[in-house]
């Protein structure tokens, strides 16, 4: 196996963990999860390798128009186009083999943090409940709203010392640690 095809394995086996099936239910169509994983294990990551970090917004806003039109009819929201973008690019950017490829440990500051009614809960119970707008599900998010939370995210990700790329970490399936119990083992809870 050569390395090209090595790298597509690895980008395929990251898209169906990224997206898995509690990640984009609800959204108003059946196969929504099959149509993101085929889009993203599909997306040319060596787009990043040509463009310097301030020009990934542009690159990610090409991808969530692109994916929106891949979705089943009646799941086609912006809001959730970029929930699976960005799920994957947190995934991409933590796995050895893909950050190393696309030097993507560059955009760490300007990956978005994945938005979902347990982020918005989070970046509120840490602060952010009159800097955020209402939360009423992923298919209703708009950019401008979503613009918000990135920004919040950007200042919790400095606050705890960590990258917007990796804020996820500590907002997705929230846990308080202690010293006898490994991380996630205080809470069960459901994505």
């Amino acid at each position: 196996m050569n390395h090209t095809e090595f790298l597509r394995l690895v980008q395929y086996r990251v898209a169906n963990v990224a997206i898995g099936p509690s990640t984009l239910r609800n959204q108003g169509a059946s196969g929504v999860n099959n149509a993101a994983r085929g889009f993203l294990a599909s997306l040319d990551l060596g787009e990043l390798s040509s463009i310097v970090p301030a020009d990934y917004p542009k690159l990610l806003a090409r991808w969530t128009d692109a994916l929106v039109e891949q979705l089943p009819t009646g799941a086609r929201k912006w809001g959730t186009a970029r929930k699976a973008i960005n799920v994957f690019m947190v995934e991409v950017f933590l796995n050895r083999f893909l950050a190393e490829e696309y030097d993507l440990d560059r955009f760490g500051d300007v990956l978005e943090t994945p938005l979902d009614s347990e982020a918005n809960k989070e970046m509120k119970r840490l602060g952010g409940q009159r800097r955020l707008p209402g939360w009423y599900g992923i298919v209703r998010l708009t950019p401008a709203d979503s613009e918000k939370f990135q920004s919040y995210a950007s200042f919790l990700a400095a606050k705890h010392e960590l990258r917007r790329a990796t804020l996820d970490l500590i907002l997705w399936r929230h846990f308080e640690a202690s010293p006898s119990a490994p991380p996630g083992a205080e809470s069960e809870v459901t994505a």
